[in-house]
């Protein structure tokens, strides 16, 4: 399963040719299924600046697999701990969120799509999680 994060949605949406968006592009013409979450569904909605446009982004995305935490507030807590330990290595990551969005996928064995280097930095902290090449 491939989760999709925002920061490929921002640039396939823009258009820019990005090699996350190559390999995006690849999965949708392939109709090979993808998953998002909910606060990625926000983050592209809150990023479209014509109304017309949200709503026919929302009403697609509506339509594909959204992961949950599977573990209710411990997927939070695990998330947390996640942030902790890669400060502990010297690692920097500039949002909370990536932490939960590396968690979930984690917690359903997705590989991560990003063009985000946040997530690679996690990676070399948590070998759990799997980026997309």
């Amino acid at each position: 399963m491939l989760l999709v994060d925002t920061s490929v949605w921002i640039d396939f949406l823009a258009p820019r040719s990005t090699r996350a968006v190559g390999h995006f592009r690849a999965q949708l013409d392939a109709r090979e299924p993808f998953a998002l979450m909910e606060l990625i569904y926000l983050e592209v909605l809150q990023g479209i600046r014509e109304p017309a446009t949200a709503r026919k982004v929302a009403s697609y995305l509506r339509g594909q697999l959204l992961l949950y935490p599977r573990h209710g507030l411990r997927t939070y807590e695990a998330a947390a701990d996640l942030y902790r330990r890669c400060r502990a290595a010297g690692v920097t990551v500039r949002s909370t969120i990536d932490c939960l969005v590396a968690q979930i996928a984690i917690e359903y064995g997705a590989t991560l799509l990003h063009s985000d280097r946040d997530y690679e930095r996690i990676a070399q902290v948590e070998s759990k999680l799997k980026l997309a090449p």
